[in-house]
């Protein structure tokens, strides 16, 4: 799989000059670095709730696996892919924990320790990601994969909210008045509108959607399998 991702059978490198590398790379540290602040801020407690759940989705996976994909789908080679997504998670992490050290006066080790890996372990998918964008069938296996993950979780945020509502239905006024149910709605319409930008963004033509989105039901069917 691997020399044959190497052959540029599947997608070829696109040719630019070194500066023009060193700005993609340097785009990416900031905006990861400006998303790790906003994240923090949006997790806070003071937040008014019309803006919680954004807070919500950004301590999720979905979102960054959405940004992740369209970083690495956007450069111009798998290897500057798998760098800029990682310069990406680690100035994100680099902002968002500075942040809750500094102001919150947290030092939670382990979930820095934890989080540093996940942005080393991502060069690979991102590598991988990056030949997503051509007109082969490897190209709609490979797109299938992020949109089946966030379509995984999706579902099991709304399969919590819906048990919670079930669990407590008694207090039907009580949970509306809050907003538990628009705020699952929310969170879905999100969810669903990150897998249609992939749709619309990643595939090199659009016909390769009618690949994609069985592929996608395939692995978000042996998700719910095997995890739930």
């Amino acid at each position: 799989m691997s020399e044959f991702l190497k052959s540029d059978k599947i997608r070829t490198n696109i040719r630019v000059g070194k500066k023009q590398k060193a700005y993609s790379v340097l785009f990416s540290a900031i905006f990861g670095f400006t998303l790790g602040v906003v994240a923090k801020m949006l997790d806070s407690p003071l937040i008014p709730h019309e803006f919680s759940i954004l807070g919500f989705i950004g301590s999720n996976w979905g979102i960054w696996i959405f940004i992740s994909t369209l970083i690495a789908v956007y450069s111009y080679t798998p290897k500057l892919a798998a760098t800029r997504v990682f310069i990406f998670l680690i100035s994100l992490l680099f902002s968002y924990y500075t942040y809750t050290i500094l102001l919150l006066e947290l030092f939670p080790l382990k979930y820095i320790i934890f989080w540093c890996i996940v942005a080393l372990l991502s060069t690979i998918p991102a590598y991988i990601m990056w030949y997503s964008h051509a007109d082969h069938l490897i190209s709609s296996i490979i797109t299938a994969l992020p949109i089946s993950v966030i379509a995984f979780e999706g579902y099991k945020i709304y399969l919590s909210t819906v048990n919670f509502y079930e669990k407590y239905m008694q207090y039907e006024k009580v949970l509306i008045s809050d907003g538990e149910y628009f705020y699952m709605l929310g969170t879905e319409i999100l969810y669903a509108l990150m897998i249609i930008i992939i749709l619309l963004l990643v595939p090199k033509r659009k016909k390769q959607c009618l690949y994609i989105i069985p592929f996608s039901v395939v692995v978000f069917s042996a998700l719910v399998a095997i995890i739930l």
